[in-house]
């Protein structure tokens, strides 16, 4: 009677010790094709964000090449304005230059306005929603006490730019502090001058 008692415990034992192991396997299978899935997910993740970093590549590096072509193209054109106009005179009857033998330049060279341009612009809230990058031409007149005048948005370089980025451009132009101003035979004289403005997502 004991020995029976004792063998119906130990067949139990067995009996819950293999039906213990079975849901261990099961959990064991289970929790490996929830990791595969899970490591599933994050490559499709990975493939996806790394095909959308090769995409936004792609779009800066297209930017970038027009802008440089579009600068080159303002540039001709500018040296081909003044050749045949030389001069124009703005509402005020003072005389502009279109182009004069020494450039204006920005107070501190272009190091300092690339620093007043990153520490002054800011990216118009829709357009970074929205993705929007690319590049936009201001043009102005800085006079002959380096004061920035008449500006103006024109050329941009970029599928979606829009008029928010013209505007944030040219605000941020208008807004800059006293430059050299250019000279003509040693005298300050009204300069036209023209910068690219890049907006670029970090």
């Amino acid at each position: 009677m004991k020995t029976t008692f004792q063998l119906i415990i130990l067949v139990c034992a067995v009996a819950v010790w293999q039906s213990c192991g079975t849901k261990t396997t099961e959990n064991t299978t289970e929790s490996t094709e929830n990791s595969t899935d899970t490591l599933d997910m994050t490559s499709e993740e990975l493939s996806s964000e790394t095909s959308k970093n090769e995409m936004t590549a792609s779009k800066r590096e297209a930017i970038e090449k027009a802008s440089v072509e579009k600068e080159e193209q303002r540039r001709l054109a500018a040296i081909e304005l003044a050749k045949t106009t030389p001069t124009y005179k703005d509402k005020s009857g003072k005389i502009v230059y279109n182009k004069a033998e020494v450039d204006p330049s920005f107070t501190g060279g272009n190091n300092e306005m690339k620093k007043y341009l990153r520490d002054n612009l800011k990216y118009p809230k829709q357009a970074e929603d929205n993705g929007i990058e690319g590049t936009v031409f201001v043009d102005f007149v800085v006079d002959d006490r380096g004061n920035v005048l008449e500006v103006t948005a024109s050329d941009v370089v970029g599928e979606d730019v829009d008029l928010m980025l013209k505007n944030e451009a040219a605000r941020v132009v208008a807004s800059m502090p006293a430059w050299v101003p250019g000279t003509q035979r040693g005298k300050a004289v009204d300069t036209r001058f023209s910068i690219p403005i890049t907006f670029r997502l970090n």
